[in-house]
């Protein structure tokens, strides 16, 4: 419900500033990226013991963005939105007594304020706040049978991911547009999966750093 009311909202703020907003600007980013999280599962059937663990994985991902560009007395602001138009597999889990899965990310889309302040040689340097959203798909679900009780009967589930981003950098005015590098960090809420045994799989803690670079397209 809150990415459909965002799109809208966003699509509707787009198309009534055409007439006022200075700038278009569309690109596309290139990044690299390390996620870190912890989590906790239950045993099968057993609420009382908990298992926990943490880990983190770095890898690269693409995106699209585009962004409707004010200027100001002092500084400019743009109101942007970043999309990655790709399904991703994060991980596949499993094994022993534990919940064997495939876990996939789609649909990651991020709105964001970006304020940025102009200086020599055609260079700006910004900041960057916002807020995310993403699918979380969780397929191939399977509860091996243990002393405890049967297999489960888990097909999958989909659930929301979503949290704060704030981020820096610095952008160069070049021929086709501009060239942007810039650092951000994006921080996610607490997932909770329960399985048709009961077993209960908490992912927490979740958090991304990642280094990005932007080519942007001027209008």
């Amino acid at each position: 419900m809150l990415k459909k009311i965002t799109t809208v909202l966003l699509s509707v703020f787009f198309l009534c500033s055409m007439a006022i907003a200075d700038t278009t600007n569309v690109g596309v980013k290139l990044s690299y990226g390390t996620l870190e999280a912890s989590g906790t599962e239950t045993t099968n059937l057993n609420s009382t013991a908990v298992d926990s663990g943490s880990g983190d994985g770095t890898f690269p991902f693409g995106s699209i963005f585009v962004e409707r560009e004010f200027e100001l007395s002092k500084a400019n602001i743009a109101l942007g939105i970043d999309y990655i138009p790709f399904e991703a597999e994060v991980d596949k889990l499993g094994g022993g007594n534990g919940t064997d899965a495939t876990v996939n990310l789609k649909d990651h889309f991020t709105v964001y304020l970006q304020p940025s302040k102009k200086l020599d040689n055609g260079l700006s340097v910004f900041g960057k706040i916002g807020y995310s959203q993403a699918d979380v798909k969780i397929t191939d679900v399977s509860r091996q049978a243990t002393t405890a009780g049967t297999a489960s009967t888990d097909t999958g589930a989909t659930k929301s991911l979503e949290g704060p981003m704030i981020g820096i950098g610095v952008e160069k005015e070049v021929a086709f547009g501009a060239v942007r590098v810039e650092l951000t960090h994006q921080e996610y809420d607490d997932i909770t999966y329960t399985n048709s045994n009961s077993k209960v799989l908490t992912a927490k803690g979740i958090e991304l750093q990642s280094i990005n670079l932007s080519l942007v397209k001027k209008f």
